[in-house]
């Protein structure tokens, strides 16, 4: 019964730390909170940028209204599938009337990731959980 454990707990263990060159897939974004009160009625998304190419776009959420109560999970369009640990992104909170309202950087360095991925980010002005899995 001893072997089947440590085998097992051997495996788990192998094929936990393989996930860094195995593709990650964000699926969706959770909104907790931002401050909003100087933003006009508008409709809020979230984007994902490459840190070394902020014109390559790895991932946009849907818009949601900024005047609704949060949490919002939005689901991401055109999700990008990459290698996470060796890409640094950007995580930014756009308005349709505003722009670019906030940016936080992601920085890998400072993650350990195993499981699917449930990652908070965010500075003074907004939080978000990006969501996703391993493929």
């Amino acid at each position: 019964m001893k072997h089947i454990i440590l085998a097992f707990l051997l495996v788990v263990g192998i094929s936990a730390c393989s996930k860094k060159d195995e593709k990650f897939k964000l699926k969706t974004v959770t909104l907790t909170a931002y401050k909003g009160a100087a933003l006009s009625q508008q409709r809020i998304y979230i984007k994902i940028v490459d840190a070394a190419d902020t014109a390559r776009v790895v991932g946009k959420s849907a818009s949601y209204p900024s005047d609704l109560p949060l949490p919002a999970t939005l689901g991401l369009e055109s999700a990008v599938k990459q290698p996470f640990y060796k890409n640094t992104c950007y995580v930014q909170l756009w308005g349709d009337t505003d722009g670019m309202i906030s940016s936080a950087k992601v920085n890998m360095d400072k993650y350990k990731i195993i499981f699917p991925l449930a990652m908070e980010v965010g500075n003074e002005v907004f939080e978000v959980t990006l969501s996703g899995s391993w493929d």
